[in-house]
């Protein structure tokens, strides 16, 4: 029943991603106050290999200190996330265990993590 709320919750926010040609970012990491790259959510769907829970495609942006775009990475990058134990995020054939207890903004795996699985259901 979670999966099926969760992927309601995501298709939804994928929806409502592209209407306002907005990306769902879950990422920031500041360089200075001249720069910042931000990872962010472009696609998701119900994970194709039954052991995950998402398949989702990331973005990568970098920013100057006023928030213009300097870069806008063209390549697609594609992730899935399993939530349930041992929390992973998988890249190509590498995965990553994500630690759950990690505070948020401190690793992008595990905030990637936290935008999917810890969604608020009501």
């Amino acid at each position: 029943m979670r999966r099926v709320l969760l992927t309601l919750i995501l298709c939804s926010q994928s929806a409502s991603m592209s209407a306002a040609s907005e990306l769902s970012v879950f990422h920031t990491a500041s360089f200075g106050s001249s720069r910042s790259v931000s990872l962010s959510l472009a696609e998701g769907r119900p994970a194709r290999n039954p052991t995950f829970d998402f398949d989702v495609v990331i973005i990568l942006s970098e920013f100057d200190g006023g928030g213009t775009v300097l870069y806008r990475d063209a390549g697609k990058h594609q992730a899935s996330v399993r939530c349930v134990s041992p929390a992973m995020v998988r890249i190509n054939s590498a995965d990553y265990a994500v630690d759950v207890s990690a505070r948020p903004g401190a690793d992008w795996k595990h905030d990637l993590w936290a935008a999917l699985c810890n969604a608020p259901v009501s």
